[in-house]
Formats: structure tokens, C-alpha cells, sequence
């Protein structure tokens, strides 16, 4: 059974706009995809992995939510506010295509008018101001597993029923499992907060009514099946994973922590590329300003296997030239590299140094300081670069870390190295 009983309520009160139930589309809600439509619990969580229609279904429930209650007020919610506009806003707009409903603010949309009086506004725990500045009948969270907890509870706050338009008040959202000390697990362990699992063959782009794969479905999963670490096991497989014995466990993946941001390029002083030579393994090249007290921060990365060494030499090139780039430090060991590099007007210096004095100077690096900051953060596009930091282990009883998931704390260790060792040299 899919969710007609709304795309029938909707019918009904939306004037001349009709949402018409077909079976064969694809606006088909499978699983627990379908069981959010139903759920009147306070707070509900719709897990799972990567592409399995979790998104598609939030938006849908929030767009019939506004439509058959007149006049209540909604919000559609993000850690970012920037981040929304080529994400759950993309998906959205698609949702409401041809519905009376108005977007408000232009580019930046602020919130959405339907022609029955109800609002959905827009917004971001970044800027959460407008969006909560009043009493809500429902907030959908996009990506929740990027949330602090107090973001969460905050928004508690503003969907009690005050607004008494709905008769069920609900905060709810959508998430990809994260480490296991969540605090969405631990919500849900306490009973504040129902669970809801999203599955692969939930998704009818991706597997048929019959529980085939479909073509789609197949390009999705070999690109999920190509992903490693925690990041296989949360996007891939759907479990709530963190590596075990990992070497930065105080690396922190949380969307606005105090390890993951964005930040301004003009903030910077100096900027570096910090390289690790790759084939069958990947090629990694990071994009890395220093700041004027010498934080380092991972603007861009470029991460990619069966690479040939011209062309990673030639995107080091565009970047070293687009940035005014300094340094690029590369492994001492990867003398052709180096030439080639240096060959190309690129400036290349070869790092090395001992594997777990490197892992101590990122590990401080890592630190969150007295100002409340750290000295190495990573913008949120850099997916590779948090992967790894999140599933670098140690060799099971030694000091000494595994090979794999290493190519990007490598990268940087390099970069460490040449600053350290060379720094007269490089900057006199």
C-alpha cells in the first residue's frame, strides 16, 4: 500500500490543484518512506542510507502537511543555510511543481506562500532566526545526523502546539547514519524520538515493484559499493558506524563543528597544496590556506584513482597557478613526481619524516584551542578528506596506523614535514 489516502486529501482541499495517485509513476512511498506519512509521534527520525528516497518523502509529507492544514506554519530546516539551494530545495521544488505556491525572497528563497494561507519557511541553525522565530505546526530537518543536539532541542521549543493549527505537532526529518554515539540513537534509546529505517528497495527509481533492480538502480549501487570505510558502512549499508581504533578520534564530522566549515578565502595569507602519489591507490592533491595564525583550512580536494602522473601533475598546475600556491609538498619518495612538478614551474618540496611525529602534529592540529577553535579544519565538499579522518585506524596492537584511508593524512603529514624542516628556506 503506498500513500494515496494523502495525494486524495490533497485532491480534495487544494482548490484546483490535484495531485492525481497513479501506480505506475514513480511518486511511490515504500517501507518506512511510507510509515513517516502516518507517524504523529512529536519527533521522528528517517534513517538510512544514501539514496534510498528519504529526502523525496520528507518533502512531500511537509508539502501535504501545508496543504491540508489552511494556514499553518511549517519550516524546512538545514545545519547550513547555503547548503539547501542544491539540495532538499532542489528536491522540493520538483515536489511542489505546479502547485499554488509562491516562493518568496528570489534567489534565496526565504519561505514558500500557498494560496491557502499556510507558510513554509526556510532556513538554516546557521542564521535560525526568522525560521524560528515563531511557534511552528511542523519542521522538517534535512540531514539531521549534521545537528548538535541543542540545534534539535531548540527546535523543540517551537513546535509544542501552540500554534494549534495542526492537531499533531511534529518535528521530523531525515539523516544518514552517523558514529554510534549519536545523539539521534541516543534520543531514540530514550523514547523521546521514533526511528524509522529507510532501505534501498524503498526507492522505486532504483528497485521495481517486484523487487528487481532496475537500470538506475544498478549505477547507483556500484557507485555506493565503491565507497570505503565508515562511509561504505553508513551510505552503503546503513549502519551507524565508527572506526575502531581510530588515529584522529577527535575529529569531529559534525557540518559546523569546531572541524568541519566552511570558510573565506580571503581570510587567507598563504596557500599550499599537499600531495600524496597514487595510482592504484588514489591520487590526492588538497587545497590548503593558512590564515594570519597559521590555521590551516582544506578549501577543495582532488582524490582519484588510475590517474596518470601528467594529469595530476596538470591539475596541480591549474590550482598552484589559480591560487598563487607557495608550496606543494609531496612524498619525498615520489622523486618522479617532484621533477615532473618542478618541471612545470610548480613549486614542489619532498616531505617525510616519522609516521607518529606526523600523527601528533595533525592530532594537535586537531585540538580545539582556548579560543574554541582548531588549527586544521575541512570544508564540507572535501567528503574523501572527512572519510578518511573518521576511518584511519591503528594496526590492531601496535603503534602503528593501517595503510588504508590514509592517503589524505598523509597528504597533510607531508605538508607538516616541509613547513617544519624548511621554513627558512620557503619563506625568507
Amino acid at each position: 500500500m503506498y500513500a494515496r489516502l494523502f495525494f486524495i486529501f490533497v485532491a480534495v482541499i487544494a482548490m484546483q490543484y490535484t495531485i492525481k495517485y497513479d501506480p505506475s509513476a514513480q511518486i511511490k512511498f515504500r517501507g518506512d518512506n511510507e510509515k513517516l506519512f502516518y507517524n504523529h509521534n512529536p519527533e521522528v527520525m528517517l534513517s538510512g542510507p544514501a539514496e534510498t528516497g528519504k529526502t523525496f518523502a520528507c518533502c512531500w509529507k511537509a508539502h501535504i502537511l501545508a496543504c491540508h492544514y489552511p494556514g499553518c506554519q511549517g519550516a524546512i530546516v538545514r545545519q547550513e543555510y547555503s547548503s539547501m539551494h542544491g539540495t532538499v530545495l532542489t528536491t522540493f521544488n520538483k515536489v511542489i511543481s505546479g502547485a499554488p505556491v509562491v516562493p518568496f525572497g528570489g534567489e534565496h528563497v526565504e519561505k514558500y506562500i500557498y494560496a491557502n494561507d499556510s507558510v513554509i519557511w526556510i532556513g538554516g541553525m546557521d542564521k535560525p532566526d526568522k525560521v524560528l522565530s515563531g511557534e511552528r505546526d511542523f519542521i522538517y530537518v534535512n540531514q539531521a545526523e549534521q545537528l548538535k543536539l541543542n540545534g534539535w532541542e531548540l527546535m523543540t521549543t517551537r513546535c509544542t502546539g501552540r500554534a494549534a493549527v495542526i492537531p499533531h505537532p511534529q518535528i521530523y526529518g531525515d539523516c544518514n547514519p552517523g558514529p554510534r554515539n549519536h545523539w539521534i540513537l541516543d534520543r531514540a534509546f530514550a523514547g523521546a524520538l521514533t526511528l524509522l529505517k529507510s532501505f534501498h528497495r524503498d526507492n522505486p527509481m532504483l528497485f521495481d515493484d517486484a523487487g528487481n533492480i532496475t537500470a538506475q538502480g544498478k549505477r547507483t549501487m556500484a557507485v555506493l559499493d565503491h565507497l570505503t570505510g565508515v562511509r561504505l558502512k553508513r551510505l552503503r549499508d546503513g549502519i551507524w558506524s565508527t572506526a575502531e581504533g581510530a588515529v584522529y578520534d577527535m575529529f569531529d564530522a559534525f557540518l559546523g563543528g569546531p572541524h568541519v566549515c566552511e570558510r573565506d578565502a580571503k581570510e587567507m595569507v598563504r596557500w599550499y597544496l599537499a600531495c600524496d602519489e597514487g595510482y592504484t591507490d588514489p591520487a590526492v592533491i588538497l587545497l590548503v590556506g593558512e590564515d594570519s595564525d597559521g590555521r590551516w583550512h582544506v578549501f577543495d580536494e582532488f582524490y582519484e584513482t588510475g590517474k596518470l602522473q601528467q594529469d595530476v601533475v596538470a591539475f596541480a598546475k591549474s590550482w598552484a597557478d589559480d591560487y598563487h600556491v607557495e608550496l606543494v609538498a609531496v612524498d619525498n619518495s615520489a622523486a618522479g613526481l617532484i621533477a615532473d612538478m618542478i618541471n612545470n614551474n610548480i613549486p614542489a618540496v619532498g616531505g617525510k619524516g616519522r609516521v607518529l611525529d606526523n600523527i601528533g602534529a595533525i592530532q594537535n592540529r586537531l585540538k580545539v584551542q582556548g579560543d574554541g577553535r582548531a588549527r586544521l579544519t575541512v570544508d564540507p565538499k572535501c567528503v574523501n578528506t572527512i572519510n578518511e579522518f573518521e576511518s584511519f585506524s591503528w594496526k590492531q596492537g601496535q603503534d602503528m596506523p593501517e595503510h588504508e584511508n590514509s592517503h589524505t593524512p598523509s597528504a597533510l603529514w607531508y605538508l607538516h614535514n616541509v613547513l617544519n624542516e624548511n621554513t627558512n628556506q620557503i619563506f625568507i
